[in-house]
């Protein structure tokens, strides 16, 4: 049966809410005994993610019905939107650490509203490379010729946003990545792309040293223990106290100041802790059927902006989901990446539900089968 234009992906749409629900539950759960000692009120983080996930749902519904090929029309307003931001939270006094002791200016304050620019960042970048690649009309056969622009403007974009966010930096790269895999550019030719991420992380380690403890520990994390390895030790004692059932919802011992960011990127071994490894697989299949219906829209719909468009903002929620799990369970080093849907955090909430809202409207071009 034919999806009628007009119709949105229904099912998309409930397996957004099922995992926003799901970190709902997860944020009281795993913030109130912080929230209680450190802010007097056990809700507190609850209540300030039910105002986050209020916004994200009129962001979402708002971009339901804005048809898609407005952005391809306002790409390049889009875009350097995205760089004005990212310039004005490095470069200026707007710009916050958000009380981190690295450093890092990750978030930008205007007019008393605390965000971080990179997630508007990546959102912009997709916009513009799915619009410049929809555009093109031949295929990619030679590096310097056809590939070589393309390095050049992922490069830029990916190295603005790893200054100011490594973990978004890399996240973005890996989606990138992947949209030239599936419009055809030769294997050979991203070999390039990959060597000069791996020259431009080395090169941010370097300006970073903390970036460098961050990535030995995650070698050998029993080797500091109390230090850089504390996080990742924390975080894989909670996934295996949790077993295969979990010690029950609320029950949960990590969160009594023993894994940081309990409530945050590291929410996922809080969720196993207390959901056991049953949550979390429901977690992991949830995150694979979004991805299934995302790239179902981008093969159904009829024109190539908004297929890549669909491939782009899909592949960014997954790859972020991916990137967050395997930092949970010790598999990439630590990257400050939040898991969408979940983890508390506005920007990261409002953004993920502004991306699905866009996802929902191409969807309504396409033509899905029950």
């Amino acid at each position: 049966m034919a999806n009628k234009r007009g119709h949105i992906d229904y099912w998309l749409f409930l397996i957004v809410f099922i995992l926003v629900c799901i970190g709902l539950v997860m944020v009281l759960s795993a913030s109130h005994y912080v929230a209680t000692y450190d802010k007097g009120d056990s809700y507190y983080f609850l209540k300030k993610q039910l105002i986050n996930g209020s916004l994200g749902l009129v962001a979402m519904f708002l971009a339901i019905n804005i048809d898609y090929h407005t952005y391809g029309r306002l790409h390049n307003i889009i875009f350097w939107i995205g760089v004005s931001l990212m310039v004005l939270g490095m470069f200026t006094t707007m710009g916050d650490t958000g009380g981190s002791g690295e450093g890092s200016k990750r978030w930008l304050v205007i007019a008393g509203i605390r965000f971080q620019p990179s997630d508007v960042m990546k959102l912009s970048v997709l916009v513009q490379i799915s619009y410049l690649l929809a555009k093109r009309k031949k295929p990619f056969k030679t590096f310097f010729g056809d590939f070589f622009p393309y390095l050049v403007f992922t490069g830029f974009c990916c190295g603005l946003v790893a200054i100011m966010d490594l973990g978004t930096g890399i996240a973005m790269g890996i989606t990138l990545m992947l949209i030239f895999l599936i419009v055809g550019v030769p294997k050979r030719h991203l070999l390039g792309l990959v060597l000069a991420a791996i020259g431009a992380v080395a090169l941010l380690i370097a300006m970073k040293p903390y970036r460098l403890k961050r990535l030995t520990s995650f070698l050998d994390p029993w080797s500091d223990y109390y230090g850089k390895g504390y996080q990742v030790i924390q975080s894989l004692l909670a996934i295996g106290s949790g077993g295969l059932m979990g010690v029950g919802l609320g029950n949960g011992g990590a969160k009594w100041y023993y894994l940081p960011d309990q409530h945050t990127d590291f929410i996922f071994a809080t969720l196993v802790e207390e959901g056991g490894c049953l949550a979390g697989l429901v977690v992991l299949l949830l995150f694979l059927a979004f991805t299934w219906r995302g790239l179902t829209i981008a093969l159904k719909v009829n024109d190539y902006f908004g297929s890549l468009l669909a491939s782009g903002l899909t592949l960014m929620v997954s790859v972020q989901a991916l990137v967050n799990i395997s930092v949970a369970l010790g598999l990439m080093p630590v990257t400050g990446i939040p898991l969408p849907f979940i983890s508390y955090g506005g920007t990261s909430l409002v953004i993920s539900l502004a991306a699905v809202g866009v996802l929902l409207n191409i969807s309504r071009h396409a033509k899905l089968e029950k």
